[in-house]
């Protein structure tokens, strides 16, 4: 679980598909309190009326089979017509909420809960307590006492849990194997019926708290977000504290911390304060029995919401440190200087700003026509300005919070190192861009074409996952009466748009914007620390520059944008869709189009998905792009280049559901698209057309140059376990560059190296190309076509086809150790990757069972039991056609030796397990996992994605789930032990180990960093599986 972090990620995404999170509110029958005003978290209010209180749409019949007795309300569901699952919302007699999806053809089942308490309930004295709570759910209940028993559960079913805690909102939740689905929601149900906060658990999670904190306290979003507060946070706003908690905030775990748990649990998690989804193949009627059964029994204790106590607070920020908006005592005009952890170079305005209306908000979205205007791409937008004068690379435009009361927004533009120097000038050109957006209006087409596009995306939705459509519908219930849980966080509605986009706009002045400079340059201006994470920062005051932003003309060069004319008119589907989805039948398979030159041209019209867009991927296999490091550099700098003209060009088709994109990588140059099919050929056209025909400029290369060498830096600065991965990739693929390498590399490439790059790139390649979706074999031959014309390539000789070699390790084991990079980081880190070989015979399938087996037990020992360190994990992972199994643990509080051995230990243990597991319990392991592999092609996107990285691999093997489902159902336990035995115990016949230390530079080993020899020897490159006939069900799975 998380406290904030993950939440806002959701907010960073949802925005970009229009569907927006916000605060707690959705309707009830609720009565304030007679000892004073709140707002309850189920009553929408309107602008200046009293609460109203929302009917249900329809009453469940008397005589309705689902019925669960008297005070439930049943809800109807507003839906897309396309939308194959079934819905109904339902009201417990508790007050618990609950939306219910039926969908015959999901593969698992899910659930999220929703409580509507996040931080800004910790109390004072306890910071952290809300994150804490969420982590002490999982450690045991009444009816199920064991620590593990709901992680077992559900990793036994083939599933995933998690949790994360916001300002306002805590949300759990979890996928299952659909047929496990009643057990799963039994332990649930407890988490908010009969929790145990035993002594021991208390005591002891509060070090995972710890290790959490301990993980974030190098992560500039945390340090900045923190800072914010710290300098700006008005004095006793809740808002203002430290969110995720530590070890001293939660008192080591003692000093009344279970006391503190349980009154805090106690006062806030009631049904009448939460909200449930519930996702499966059940019918309706069998969910709802299912959640009134477990649901029920949910405590509903009178009082207010938890927002009570703040909502009446004001604004949390200040321009003026405390002062508050509109006090009359402003202080002086300052920005924040902070100096990050990573390399970036950046200024940020942020605005704290009242909500007069959140109805209106809720329907209008005005955050999504704010980020239209700025962070438009297109001529005359700020941002084609920034990069014409050299200030600017990129614009990021959000709502950071959004309560009842308040929304944080934050507009941020990332600088080159001119734009660095002259800061105020970039900052004026936003300023500029305000002014002329309040002056002369929002132009009536954004709006219109925000409606509009929302209004496509919905009606064509395709079903989102399980566990992110509970998860997400959870996240928003609250705020939108049950009629709308689906359709309102996606639609924009209502005549609000406008007249709060010019609220808003109004209150994003210089004067009140909270300005932070954050870049490793201003460390000699930067003599304060903040006191949780240590983030260094200073202040610089700017009363002139203010005053100049307020009196900036407005620039001839900026410009509001035009009417977008990518929005698609023509959505007819063009083929008939004869072939639905069907459960363990497989999905059809490509066909091979006529092409010359030894080109392959698959392709799959869409007869399954009935929706109006399109997919096309191409891929030129060359060998040009890696013959050095300095070609790689002068590869990813014409990758980096043509990828900014390619923004630019296409900015009004992606903002209509048109996405393109281009790279490369050691041995491919690729062109991915997708969206609505009407315009996808020309926008083929275009990319492939500009690859050859755009002007590398002075300008450009500079900036590419700029950002490649700080991500080079930065790479040595990430997290020990992501270094680790890096190394080991590093010693398993030895034709690939180091960072430093390509940093030094990046300081000889010059402008000339791309331009020659851009003239000869291609002219010998092997091209593999994929239509799929709602468009005609001849549609999709004529794209091709048109791409090819655009973008000639004479054919590459087979003997000069690039080969990807990954070195074969030796049985025994091997130990490479490193220091992290930044000498700021408190944790160190153990990879551990025992490497299996090529899919032969049923290894595969061995691996795959064991790491699901694995995971969780090591995770309960390792981080649960012995609180090793927050990230504890096992996977399997494949390079190149070979598998391996996969360990990591991050820890702050053992050395990475210590690390392995408690892991070696484990691992001796868990045969054992494994002799003692239950046919029972390994076959439910099999069924899940083969139940996983053939639950695929859910969605068109989905389907269009795999059947691309079987051609890009060159496997073809497209029927590749259903025959491995149908073998994992005949993995036997023998054959797992004898897997076990060979590659995965210590002194087994096949054990190859690479061990990746890395330490941290605070606690460095005693001698020296270890080494050892890894031998040239290499697996076989992966066969060209073109026409081999998978379907035999041969021995490669």
């Amino acid at each position: 679980g998380t406290a904030g972090g993950f939440a806002q990620q959701i907010r960073r995404m949802t925005r970009s598909a229009q569907l927006c999170i916000f605060a707690l509110a959705s309707p009830a029958a609720a009565l304030p309190p007679a000892h004073g005003l709140w707002i309850n978290r189920r009553t929408l209010l309107s602008h200046g009326a009293a609460a109203s209180v929302l009917l249900p749409l329809r009453k469940a019949p008397a005589a309705a089979p689902a019925a669960a007795g008297a005070g439930v309300a049943v809800y109807e569901i507003a839906s897309a017509a396309l939308d194959r699952r079934s819905y109904r919302g339902l009201r417990l007699a508790n007050g618990l909420q609950v939306l219910l999806a039926s969908d015959p053809a999901a593969g698992k089942a899910a659930a999220a809960m929703n409580v509507a308490v996040g931080s800004m309930s910790n109390p004072e004295a306890w910071q952290g307590l809300a994150h804490f709570c969420e982590h002490m759910l999982f450690l045991g209940t009444a009816s199920y006492p064991d620590e593990g028993d709901f992680e077992s559960y559900i990793a036994s079913n083939g599933g995933s849990n998690n949790a994360y805690t916001d300002s306002e909102e805590t949300v759990y939740f979890f996928d299952v194997g659909a047929g496990a689905l009643p057990g799963a929601l039994a332990r649930f149900s407890d988490f908010f019926a009969a929790p145990l906060f035993t002594e021991s658990a208390t005591a002891r999670e509060v070090a995972a708290i710890e290790s959490e904190h301990s993980k974030n306290i190098q992560s500039d979003g945390w340090r900045t977000e923190q800072l914010l507060r710290a300098t700006r946070g008005v004095s006793g706003h809740p808002y203002n504290g430290f969110f995720t908690g530590n070890r001293a905030t939660l008192r080591d775990g003692g000093g009344g911390a279970r006391a503190a748990l349980l009154d805090f649990y106690g006062e806030y998690y009631r049904a009448d304060q939460m909200d449930l989804s519930l996702l499966g193949p059940q019918s309706l009627d069998e969910l709802q029995r299912l959640a009134t059964e477990q649901f029920s029994r949910l405590p509903s204790r009178p009082g207010p919401p938890a927002s009570a106590k703040y909502d009446p607070l004001g604004l949390p920020l200040s321009p003026d440190q405390g002062g508050g908006l509109g006090s009359g005592a402003v202080a002086s005009p300052f920005a924040t200087l902070v100096v990050p952890v990573r390399e970036q170079r950046a200024v940020s305005a942020t605005w704290c700003l009242p909500v007069a209306d959140f109805d209106t908000w809720l329907a209008c979205k005005p955050q999504v026509a704010l980020s239209q205007l700025l962070t438009a791409r297109a001529d005359g937008s700020l941002l084609s300005l920034l990069k014409r004068e050299g200030l600017g690379t990129a614009i990021e435009v959000g709502v950071e919070e959004q309560t009842r009361s308040f929304a944080v927004v934050t507009a941020s533009l990332a600088l080159t190192e001119a734009g660095l120097a002259a800061w105020p000038t970039a900052m004026g050109h936003l300023f500029s861009y305000l002014r002329l957006c309040r002056e002369k209006g929002v132009p009536s087409h954004v709006f219109d074409d925000a409606k509009a596009l929302a209004q496509l995306g919905f009606r064509y939705a395709e079903p989102s996952q399980p566990q992110a459509f509970v998860t997400a519908t959870a996240a928003s219930m609250p705020l939108y009466r049950p009629a709308a849980w689906l359709s309102g966080p996606s639609l924009l509605e209502g005549a609000g748009g406008p007249p709060t986009v010019r609220q808003l706009l109004g209150g994003m002045t210089p004067r009140a914007a909270m300005v932070e400079v954050c870049a490793k340059e201003v460390a000699p201006k930067a003599p304060l620390s903040e006191r949780i994470y240590g983030t260094r920062y200073g202040r610089q005051p700017i009363e002139g520059e203010v005053a100049a932003w307020e009196a900036a003309p407005l620039l001839p060069e900026l410009s509001l944008p035009r009417p977008n004319p990518f929005i698609p008119k023509r959505l007819a589907i063009k083929a008939p869709q004869t072939l639905p989805r069907k459960e363990g039948v497989p999905s059809p398979t490509p066909s091979l189009l006529p092409a010359a030159d030894g080109a392959r041209v698959h392709f799959l019209p869409d007869r399954t998905f009935g929706r109006p867009r399109a997919f096309a991927y191409f891929l030129w296999r060359s060998p040009e792009f890696y013959t050095s490091a300095r070609t790689a550099v002068t590869a990813e700098l014409f990758a980096g280049m043509l990828a900014e003209v390619l923004q630019e060009a296409t900015y009004e088709a992606a903002q209509a559901g048109l996405v393109a994109a281009s790279g490369v990588s050691s041995d491919a140059f690729t062109v991915q698209l997708g969206g609505y099919d009407e315009r996808l050929p020309a926008l083929a056209t275009l990319v492939a057309s500009t690859v050859r025909s755009f002007e590398p400029t002075q300008g450009a290369f500079e900036r590419k140059v700029d950002i490649l060498r700080r991500q080079l830096r930065d790479a040595e600065r990430r997290q020990p376990i992501s270094l680790a991965g890096y190394r080991r990739g590093l010693a398993l693929q030895p034709a690939r560059f180091s960072n430093e390498q390509l940093a030094a590399a990046a300081g000889e490439v010059s402008l000339s190296d791309v331009a020659a790059m851009q003239e000869g790139v291609l002219r010998e390649a092997q091209l593999e190309a994929f239509v799929a979706g709602n468009l005609r074999e001849n549609e999709a031959a004529e794209m091709v076509r048109g791409v090819r014309a655009a973008l000639p390539a004479a054919p590459l000789a087979a003997e000069r086809l690039p080969v990807r070699r990954l070195r074969r390790l030796p049985p025994g084991g091997a130990t490479r150790q490193f220091l992290a990079g930044n000498p700021e980081e408190p944790n160190g880190a153990l990879e551990m990757y025992l490497q299996v070989g090529p899919d032969e015979g049923d290894d595969w399938l061995h691996l795959l069972l064991l790491s699901q087996m694995i995971d969780k037990a090591v995770y309960a020992e390792l981080r649960t039991k012995q609180q090793l360190g927050y990230i504890v994990q096992c996977g399997s992972t494949e390079a190149d056609g070979v598998r391996g199994l996969v360990f990591i643990v991050q820890s702050s509080v053992q050395p990475p030796p210590e690390l392995e051995a408690r892991l070696e230990a484990f691992l001796r243990l868990f045969r054992g397990t494994l002799l003692l597991t239950s046919d029972e319990e390994l076959d439910t392991y099999r069924e899940s996992l083969a139940a996983q592999m053939q639950d695929v092609d859910q969605r068109a996107d989905g389907q269009a994605s795999r059947l691309w990285a079987e051609i890009a691999t060159r496997r073809y093997d497209f029927g590749r789930p259903w025959r491995s489902s149908k073998r994992m159902r005949r993995v036997t336990r023998d054959g797992l032990i004898g897997f076990y035995d060979k590659y995965i115990a210590a002194g087994g016949a096949g054990r190859c180990r690479l061990s990746t230390h890395v330490f941290s530079q605070r606690s460095p080993p005693k001698g020296p960093l270890r080494d050892d020899p890894l031998p040239d020897a290499f697996f076989p490159p992966t066969a060209d599986g073109f026409g081999v006939d998978w379907a035999a069900d041969r021995a490669v799975v």
